[in-house]
């Protein structure tokens, strides 16, 4: 299901060798980014509450937070779901510079979504000086392909 490779950030777990201890806790902040109407809240939803609704709820930016017992460890990810990318540039860059990892969704029946997901990797890396940043780049609304073939 889930495999646990990370360092020890504010653990005091941490055995001299290195090495993780039965009682660990492991946390990080993930973001999840793409353009608006996308699927980002839903995804989010679907993972961390098993619910889902097809009513649209505009996001500005909201705290999502989910724990998971894992080999022995206690891995929390706190994950913020982000506005449409081009309505808030300067929380944009604030959340990108706090992340760890990233969650890039675009809508599979609308190219323009997956250009916009290229864009935000450009942002990310530039932003993060390096290009070793785990980013997941995550095709949605697969229920929709039919629907998308017919606007094209």
């Amino acid at each position: 299901m889930f495999t646990v490779k990370s360092e020890i950030k504010g653990s005091d777990s941490a055995s001299t060798d290195g090495s993780i201890s039965p009682s660990s806790k492991i946390r990080h902040k993930i973001v999840v980014m793409g353009s608006t109407k996308v699927g980002k809240t839903s995804i989010i939803t679907q993972f961390l509450y098993n619910s889902f609704t097809t009513k649209y709820k505009k996001t500005i930016e909201e705290m999502h937070q989910g724990s998971f017992p894992i080999a022995g460890v206690n891995l929390t990810l706190d994950i913020l779901d982000t506005a449409g990318c081009n309505e808030f540039p300067a929380m944009r860059a604030l959340s990108i510079s706090s992340a760890e990892a990233f969650i890039l969704v675009y809508d599979i029946t609308d190219s323009t979504t997956f250009e916009e997901v290229r864009h935000i990797r450009d942002i990310i890396i530039e932003t993060k000086g390096t290009t070793s940043v785990p980013i997941v780049v995550v095709g949605n609304k697969t229920d929709l392909i039919d629907i998308g073939k017919q606007r094209e």
